[in-house]
């Protein structure tokens, strides 16, 4: 019950799911000129990295959406995730030794910030809700 409940608090799975292949793809077409090996390497980097961070930051926008402040809800709610993706993709693609590190990363911290205001902007309309909302 407590695994649940912790679960609910940190991880949105749809959006984990929806964002690893997009963003992996993208690694994967940055870091093509240094072969297929290393394309599919940056790509599988980027996918793992993109699920377990958008699972994250997914959830963490829906934890600034109740603020009233919608300036401090929106801007909380973009900067806070961009930060958290950018910062687990550089990791993963430094563990990997990914050629084109900074290039890897910004498709999806500008994707995050983007989406994080749409998911804050659904989430403060009362649609997709997690379930301990």
């Amino acid at each position: 019950m407590h695994l649940k409940k912790f679960y609910d608090n940190i991880f949105n799975i749809k959006f984990a799911a929806i964002s690893a292949p997009v963003n992996g793809l993208i690694a994967a077409a940055v870091n093509s000129s240094h072969g297929t090996l290393e394309a599919i390497a940056s790509g599988g980097t980027q996918a793992a990295a993109s699920f377990l961070s958008t699972g994250f930051t997914a959830r963490l926008v829906q934890h600034f959406s109740p603020i009233k402040n919608i300036f401090a809800s929106y801007s909380l709610g973009s900067l806070v995730p961009g930060a958290a993706t950018f910062i687990l993709s550089y990791i993963g693609h430094s563990i990997n030794e990914t050629p084109e590190r900074l290039e890897s990363c910004i498709a999806p911290t500008i994707i995050s910030l983007s989406t994080s205001l749409v998911t804050n902007f659904i989430t403060r309309k009362g649609y997709m809700l997690p379930n301990n909302y």
